[in-house]
């Protein structure tokens, strides 16, 4: 459920090397880094360590290797020109693949990543598989939350032995399934890392699931084609647009408008200028979320706007892009291979009233729903999070109702902005799934997530650009203030912003 992007990484990295971590990184050489293949470490066996000349990417060290219990495998990249610190790339989906975390590599981190204990195979294939969780519980919490912290501690083992010295700084990134794992981390480890970029996080499986399997069944019911999403769309900007004030082809906040698809009902047949009955009810339902037959929701559903484009529904919810939708894959795999152990079940006889019960030892492996983050907090800890308004892999409803949570189980709400001192979240208008859409998309996260813990200062703002309209920026502003146009210059300048509303950032930040 994630599509790589180097957004996080455009800039430089903002501490340089101190003087005795540049000496010892200079200090590498192929021997050394070929003398790692027989280092010993508990529970690890190290694979290969092969030494990289300088190209695209900084000349290197890279480690490769196992550890078990099971197979976790894992992948660290050390540069000569070391800045002293460790970056972690998250996964995406299921993983079964080590990431690609060469973005870091070329500012001069060291890295790590790991595959999180499988490789993706199966008819369906890498990211989207799970057929190695059958019978594999080992695997299962593998995945759920052990392997990125044992790669974690492997990886300044590691980097202790080749440079003589340990990190003094260390960063993790990861979008969806990697947003996940970073809340993973500071909720269950909250030492290993310093910083965390948590992009449109995959946190709460089970409701995702749950999500995933509803939406699957409304648009199997009415099939809806490409074209008429491009309807949905169109309707959604024409009647939100200017709810914040400001037509720029962007819907800022989708919650303060009500959109009812039935404004687009077919007056007689079924057209591809508009939706039927059925069409309009599967789209209610998709925008609703899933229910019980009591009529209690169970996860919010998915906000209007930027349905179509070869990244919106018709990826992920009702095929086209992607057949079956990524949605409907993922939930399949996941009731089958990780929840009921059976490749034979079929996830459309899935009952909201009688199974959500039964999916609560999956939860207490994979969900990382744990608002409780004073520990992270007290070790000196920043997360920076994000999320596209019209994601539609995974609801930013959901990770507001999470940021908030987390404000009032600590005791700061929206009101008292004090959570803002140690997590910052950032939504997206117009951004797809960790990317994409017709809003700003690409940004940096990594560069103001280093300056915060390094120098303390917070990010008061992150400037976005890209997106359908050449040239355009905007800022991004911490949640819950948002981008008030100030009614003068260009629309397309983010100078032309500030960010405004309740709770905005103390002047001290």
């Amino acid at each position: 459920m994630n599509r790589t992007t180097s957004r996080t990484f455009s800039l430089v990295s903002f501490c340089l090397p101190i003087l005795a971590l540049a000496s010892a990184a200079r200090a590498a050489s192929p021997a050394q880094c070929a003398a790692l293949k027989s280092l010993s470490l508990p529970q690890t066996k190290i694979t290969s360590a092969n030494w990289m000349p300088a190209g695209a990417l900084p000349e290197h060290c890279v480690v490769m290797g196992i550890i078990g219990p099971g197979s976790i495998g894992f992948a660290v990249q050390l540069p000569s020109d070391w800045n002293g610190k460790l970056f972690h790339q998250g996964g995406g989906g299921y993983v079964g693949f080590i990431p690609d975390a060469s973005s870091g590599l070329a500012l001069h981190y060291a890295t790590a990543a790991t595959d999180t204990g499988h490789k993706g195979t199966g008819p369906v294939g890498g990211a989207l598989d799970a057929t190695w969780a059958l019978n594999n519980h080992q695997g299962v919490i593998d995945f759920g939350f052990r392997a990125i912290h044992v790669t974690t501690a492997t990886a300044k083992e590691i980097i202790d032995r080749y440079y003589g010295q340990r990190p003094h700084r260390s960063y993790f990134n990861g979008c969806s399934r990697g947003g996940g794992q970073g809340l993973m981390e500071v909720q269950r480890f909250p030492d290993d890392f310093d910083g965390v970029v948590v992009g449109a996080p995959a946190f709460d499986w089970t409701e995702f699931m749950m999500g995933f399997n509803w939406n699957s069944r409304a648009v199997q019911a009415a099939p809806i084609p490409a074209s008429n999403l491009y309807l949905i769309a169109e309707a959604v900007m024409k009647q939100c647009a200017a709810s914040d004030g400001l037509v720029d082809g962007l819907v800022q906040d989708p919650r303060r408008c009500q959109f009812e698809p039935a404004v687009l009902r077919c007056q007689g047949g079924d057209l591809p200028t508009c939706l039927t009955g059925a069409q309009i009810e599967a789209v209610r339902e998709v925008y609703g979320g899933p229910a019980n037959s009591k009529g209690r929701r169970i996860t919010p559903g998915f906000p209007p706007g930027s349905e179509d484009g070869g990244d919106g529904w018709d990826l992920w919810i009702s095929g086209g892009t992607a057949n079956p939708p990524w949605q409907f894959t993922f939930e399949d795999q996941f009731f089958r291979f990780i929840v009921f152990n059976n490749s034979a079940y079929d996830s459309s006889k899935f009952n909201f009233d009688t199974d959500p019960a039964k999916l609560g030892p999956t939860g207490l492996i994979l969900n990382a729903t744990d608002p409780g983050l004073s520990s992270f907090e007290e070790h000196g800890g920043k997360i920076i999070m994000y999320h596209g308004w019209n994601d539609h892999a995974l609801s930013a409803l959901k990770t507001i109702d999470y940021y908030q949570q987390v404000g009032r189980t600590m005791g700061r709400d929206d009101d008292d902005n004090r959570i803002q001192d140690f997590f910052r979240f950032f939504l997206v208008p117009g951004m797809h799934h960790c990317g994409g859409g017709p809003g700003p998309n690409t940004f940096d996260t990594l560069t103001p997530l280093a300056k915060w813990v390094e120098h303390g200062v917070a990010p008061r703002r992150i400037i976005a650009s890209g997106g359908a309209v050449a040239g355009r920026t905007r800022p991004l502003c911490p949640y819950p203030t948002e981008a008030r146009y100030l009614g003068h210059g260009s629309i397309d300048d983010a100078a032309n912003f500030v960010c405004a509303g309740p709770a905005a950032p103390r002047d001290d930040d």
